[in-house]
């Protein structure tokens, strides 16, 4: 069974807000993308590859004003966390990152995913099943990604292309070994790296990309 990055996600406490701090750091202007009814969100869009792509997410306003997108369910990425709202609304930042499979039955089968099962999302046209815990919250604080299963094409093709791409992911834990474990359970130990921190210290990942800026690197950290 084959499992590849899909895309990476970035939180924020507005779209707007999420779009212009990408602006900063990356040099281009990520386009609107779409709602998600069933979480409550919206995002903005850009391809990194032909099958990788980089997403900003928010919580949608209208999920609060409007009926028919009212929620009854937590929002994923833990976006309805008091205290993610709080930091988000100071500065966005990177939340955690996605990978696909062919065959999510099997996928779920394996490790830490034995904990988790799909719900059908969609956004437009667009469908997939997205594995999430029951409460949608990050797993291992965004570190180890959520899994899915596309129906159909992969999307990234179709976004736009502002010359921005994925040089690689490095993880960062007290308990490096579980988490590394964790990752070969799997079966993606291969497309991150895992690094050691003290025992006292907070978890965090770093993803590094190069952009019309050059070289950037976006943390999980708070603050950075």
């Amino acid at each position: 069974m084959n499992i590849k990055i899909d895309h990476i996600v970035i939180g924020a406490n507005t779209l707007e807000q999420g779009i212009e701090y990408i602006k900063d750091k990356f040099g281009v202007t990520v386009p609107f993308g779409g709602v998600h009814p069933k979480m409550g969100t919206h995002n903005a869009l850009m391809q990194l590859s032909e099958t990788l792509f980089f997403e900003i997410v928010a919580i949608n306003p209208a999920s609060y004003q409007q009926p028919a997108l009212k929620i009854t369910q937590p929002r994923w990425f833990s976006l309805d966390e008091p205290l993610l709202q709080q930091q988000l609304a100071k500065q966005p930042r990177l939340l955690t990152w996605v990978v696909n499979t062919t065959d999510l039955k099997s996928a779920l089968a394996r490790g830490i995913y034995q904990q988790i099962s799909a719900e059908r999302v969609t956004r437009g046209d667009l469908s997939w099943d997205f594995a999430l815990p029951i409460d949608r919250s990050l797993l291992a604080a965004g570190l180890i990604p959520y899994i899915l299963q596309w129906h159909g094409e992969h999307p990234a093709s179709g976004m736009a292309d502002l010359g921005c791409q994925l040089k690689n992911i490095v993880l960062y834990h007290p308990q490096y070994q579980w988490l590394a474990g964790q990752l070969k359970d799997i079966g993606i130990d291969q497309l991150a790296s895992v690094q050691a921190l003290a025992i006292d210290q907070c978890p965090y990942m770093e993803v590094t990309f190069q952009t019309a800026t050059g070289t950037t690197i976006l943390s999980s950290r708070v603050g950075e």
